[in-house]
């Protein structure tokens, strides 16, 4: 592998530069030139940077030793060591009596650099196998193996945790992404996919789904004061297994796509608030709403000022309460009487009956879903 690469060698030249006021080169472990305070000599071979390698040690060269080399200058060279090993070079350019003093430091800031990128590309690459692993529990697709297992412990998953599911949409996941993650704790769980941001958060016994509500609400108050306006978080409910991570995300995802559907005002949408029309979007994927009748489709069809179609959604957000359904509409009980009346006309259903109702809200919802 090679651990020091062009980029990571221009910016140790840079850095060092800008200090010492000294031209720097850095070489490869071939002795190629891949960064440098002077861009002409970039992929040249330094031949001092060659002798390094070969006798594993540092390397003067004077200017009349200079003249011996192709494409040499007077300098002090030195090894760049990875976990033991030569992986590169670095030069300083100069008598080798004016810069011998600090060479080392330069030597040493530079396996620092080294060893930094490393460390960050590591942390980079487990936070991408976690995701992957995330990814694999709430698409099902993460077996309780041996193999699974041993990933999930080796970055420090503890699968036996509780936890919840939110998905959130924002316009800008770019600046969500990070928003989230430094709010988030130890064995919170996080993912961005193409279009939505998911989270597995850690709920500890004893805490309530009021409390992981408040939590939403203290992120989007926070977010909303230094970033766009528009986030939507759908929540699923805990569960202590990988299969019950799977429901729960399928439950956010799916409580969220209702939600945008039936309250876009809102902006935090829970599955127990959500739990028919959640039934209704499964029911959809699996093929097993063709047969619902479309009476909501058909009272619009014949409701052209749109007064029975509002009578009908305010007798079904009072729940059958006729008093309360007038009170909000604004109407007197007997002109409700009559609009229900037109209602149970068109569509063979009486929504002062219960089942009747039940199917009116169901074919109501179907529609609203499409």
């Amino acid at each position: 592998m090679d651990f020091l690469d062009k980029q990571l060698a221009q910016e140790i030249v840079d850095r060092t530069m800008g200090i010492i006021g000294k031209n720097i080169n850095v070489m490869d472990n071939r002795g190629v030139i891949i960064g440098s305070g002077d861009a002409n000599r970039i992929d040249d071979v330094h031949e001092g940077a060659v002798h390094v390698i070969k006798q594993e040690s540092g390397y003067e060269i004077t200017e009349v030793e200079a003249k011996n080399f192709y494409g040499v200058k007077a300098g002090v060279n030195l090894p760049i060591r990875f976990d033991g090993e030569i992986v590169g070079v670095i030069g300083i350019t100069g008598a080798p009596e004016e810069i011998r003093s600090f060479g080392e430091l330069v030597r040493m800031a530079a396996e620092l650099s080294l060893q930094q990128a490393v460390l960050m590309n590591e942390i980079q690459w487990d936070e991408r196998l976690k995701e992957e692993l995330v990814s694999q529990i709430i698409h099902a697709e993460g077996k309780m193996d041996p193999l699974f297992l041993d990933r999930a412990m080796r970055l420090g998953i503890d699968v036996n945790l509780s936890r919840t599911a939110m998905v959130i949409l924002t316009r800008d996941r770019k600046k969500t992404f990070p928003f989230l993650k430094s709010r988030l704790e130890k064995d919170d769980l996080l993912l961005m996919q193409h279009d939505r941001i998911v989270i597995l958060k850690r709920m500890p016994s004893g805490q309530s789904g009021f409390q992981m509500i408040k939590l939403a609400e203290g992120w989007i108050n926070a977010y909303k004061s230094t970033n766009d306006r528009y986030i939507k978080i759908g929540i699923g409910q805990h569960h202590s297994s990988l299969t019950g991570l799977t429901k729960s995300y399928q439950q956010a995802d799916l409580t969220l796509k209702a939600g945008l559907k039936l309250a876009s005002e809102k902006d935090i949408f829970v599955y127990e608030d959500y739990y028919l029309p959640v039934f209704l979007l499964t029911a959809s994927n699996m093929g097993l709403t063709e047969g619902l009748e479309p009476f909501y489709t058909k009272l619009k069809s014949r409701d052209s000022k749109g007064e029975l179609t509002e009578s009908l959604r305010a007798l079904i957000e009072t729940n059958g309460d006729m008093n309360s359904a007038a009170k909000m509409l604004f109407i007197h009980r007997n002109t409700l009487r009559y609009r229900l009346d037109k209602i149970t006309e068109i569509t063979g259903k009486d929504p002062r009956k219960t089942t009747d109702l039940l199917h009116l809200y169901l074919s109501f919802l179907n529609n609203e879903l499409e």
